[in-house]
């Protein structure tokens, strides 16, 4: 019985239905359900991965507020150095209470004018008045800078206070204050979270800039602290508690908490806890347990203040969304594999394998191989892509075979007669010159036209290849050029420039319908002589051409029509005849080299013609074919 379904099992597994049956359980359905597992199961990760990138986007944010606000709060602390009325005040107090160390209010600390100010005279609280009326507006420049305090050398202090009065602890803090100044050396030094007391709503918590007030001789005036209250802080933090819900902690470099939104730790010292040793570089997260809950903690230190910012997350509030997801996922899953199965299965019988030899042809044909056919047995949808497919082989093969040939036939019927078009016009208008030399002249001269008129004809209308070395085409146009001085008195001249190699392959009569049509219509009657100048220049593997000529030019209407023509398959004649031998250079150089090549004109009126001519390097072109 068993070898019985052994061999059952062999003989299925022989069959078409059997190897699909084995391909899918092995690479579409165990891949998709390991996946799928894999994926619930790191799916909390994803959850946790996103978290932190949002909530570590988020305090980015709130340390780029954060340290814009104590930025401000520097300016502020730096504006008595640079304001004549505030430093004439430190000035006058200092020198005040040098000359008069008995006065009241002179004890040399702040509580010397906090407490004592019934007792001050005139002179005292005019003093007073002008000093504390010149720092009246500073705390106006800022939100939440609430208290601004000045003191003179000798620490009498002036303030001036928005909310919740003068804080009670103003000797103490001033100690602190003046030492942190003196070694900041007149750079602004931020106090972390202090409670304080004073006014009606007792303690309350703020922070400090302090600096030291220096005057532009590099005395010391005295300093300057601006108080702001810990709820510009709580303003930016709110918002990030309510889209992570989650809590926020502040701590600033010596480890004294700076914010907590949970007011527990609010200017506490945290040196050595956990939670700092746990954060030891600029950024990054970690779980901690905290009171028996897991907790996510997210932080990042401003580079600016040195405080770190503290996110954290209950664990279950994080992941509770995400264990819903991952069993919605993890069912969803074997159902979507089981119907994807069956449906598979029917289909692949149905389409797997016509279409794989279709898909096989086709990349044959792709290499270039058109001797291929698709063996058609049905006359369902399979069968009509094949015979579409055969019925296309068959058509592109006809295809192919027929561009091909006439497109040789092409080339060479247009080669030839845009070569014959040249010559009528070239001898027509030569014969005319030796015409007009004869009847005028009546010498020797008429023989030496002849000679060179034969040497032009051999060249431009005997047999030869398409392309000739540039010394042979400058040959040319030269007894060309000495044709037309016969005929207008040596009034043209020829110029060449920057051609340093004459065996260069250029494509045969190149330059003389160029000239030609440059002298006919450029040349100015009222000028004795014309220079034709021909630049040469390398440009990337092309060559590239200059002819130009000092002639009449044309004006911007003519030039733009000209340039029409020269991209016109079958241009309506002129009369004038301007451009057809300029038309014929752009299309033999468009037809050997292909259409990004040819000719290009500029011009102006006045000013003469610059004729642009480029093409490849023929004979590094003819490597590359024939390699």
């Amino acid at each position: 019985m068993v070898r019985g379904s052994w061999r059952r099992l062999s003989v299925l597994a022989g069959r078409m239905e059997g190897k699909l049956f084995i391909v899918f359980l092995f690479l579409i359905i165990l891949p998709i359900g390991v996946l799928s597992y894999i994926a619930s199961e790191r799916y909390s990760g994803s959850i946790e991965r996103n978290t932190v990138t949002y909530a570590s986007q988020v305090s980015d944010l709130m340390i780029s507020k954060l340290d814009d606000y104590m930025e401000d709060m520097k300016k502020i602390a730096i504006i008595p150095s640079y304001l004549a009325e505030i430093k004439s005040g430190l000035k006058e107090s200092n020198a005040y209470y040098e000359k008069k160390p008995d006065a009241p209010g002179a004890g040399g600390m702040a509580e010397g004018i906090v407490e004592k100010r019934d007792s001050l005279s005139d002179e005292q609280l005019q003093l007073l008045r002008r000093v504390e009326g010149s720092i009246y507006f500073l705390n106006n420049i800022k939100n939440g800078a609430n208290s601004v305090y000045l003191f003179d050398r000798y620490g009498h202090s002036y303030f001036v206070t928005k909310s919740g009065g003068v804080r009670s602890d103003l000797p103490t803090a001033y100690e602190e204050w003046k030492k942190l100044a003196m070694e900041a050396h007149g750079y602004p030094v931020l106090v972390s979270t202090q409670a304080v007391g004073g006014g009606r709503s007792g303690n309350r918590y703020v922070f400090t800039i302090v600096r030291e007030i220096i005057d532009t001789t590099f005395e010391s005036l005295g300093l300057i602290a601006v108080d702001a209250n810990i709820v510009v802080i709580e303003n930016i933090v709110k918002d990030l508690d309510k889209a992570t819900r989650g809590t926020t902690l502040i701590v600033d470099h010596n480890g004294k908490v700076v914010y907590d939104s949970e007011k527990k730790y609010l200017a506490s010292n945290l040196a050595g806890s956990d939670l700092l040793l746990r954060a030891s570089g600029s950024q990054g997260s970690f779980h901690a347990d905290v009171e028996s809950e897991k907790m996510l903690t997210i932080y990042r230190q401003s580079p600016n203040t040195g405080w770190k910012i503290f996110i954290t997350i209950p664990q279950k509030q994080l992941m509770g969304e995400a264990n819903r997801i991952r069993g919605f996922t993890i069912v969803s899953a074997s159902l979507i594999i089981g119907f994807g199965l069956l449906i598979s299965l029917i289909l692949t019988f149905a389409l797997t394998k016509p279409l794989r030899s279709l898909v096989r042809l086709m990349k044959v044909v792709q290499t270039g191989n058109l001797d291929v056919s698709f063996p058609v047995r049905g006359r369902d949808e399979i069968g009509i892509v094949g015979n579409a497919f055969n019925r296309m082989i068959a058509r592109v093969k006809g295809l192919v075979q027929d561009v091909y040939m006439a497109g040789q036939r092409k080339k060479e019927a247009e080669l030839e007669a845009l070569q014959n078009q040249i010559n009528p016009h070239f001898i027509y208008n030569t014969l005319e010159s030796i015409r007009m030399t004869a009847v005028i002249n009546d010498n020797v001269e008429v023989s030496d036209m002849t000679q060179l008129l034969g040497k032009l004809l051999r060249y431009g209308m005997g047999p030869g290849s398409e392309t000739v070395p540039l010394s042979r085409e400058l040959e040319h146009l030269e007894m060309y050029v000495k044709l037309l001085n016969f005929r207008y008195g040596n009034r043209f001249s020829l110029e060449t420039a920057n051609i340093a190699d004459e065996r260069l392959p250029v494509m045969k009569l190149l330059f003389q319908p160029i000239v030609e049509n440059a002298v006919y219509h450029g040349m100015d009657e009222s000028k004795t002589s014309m220079t034709i100048s021909i630049a040469y220049e390398r440009i990337g593997t092309d060559h590239c051409f200059a002819i130009s000529d000092g002639g009449v030019g044309m004006s911007e209407e003519t030039l733009l029509r000209l340039r029409r023509r020269l991209n016109e398959t079958n241009p309506p004649r002129e009369e004038s005849g301007r451009g057809i031998g300029l038309r014929n250079v752009n299309e033999r150089l468009k037809l050997l080299f292909g259409g990004s090549y040819g000719i290009t004109i500029d011009s102006e009126l006045g000013e003469g013609t610059v004729v642009k001519v480029r093409f490849p390097d023929i004979a590094a072109r003819g490597e590359r074919e024939h390699g």
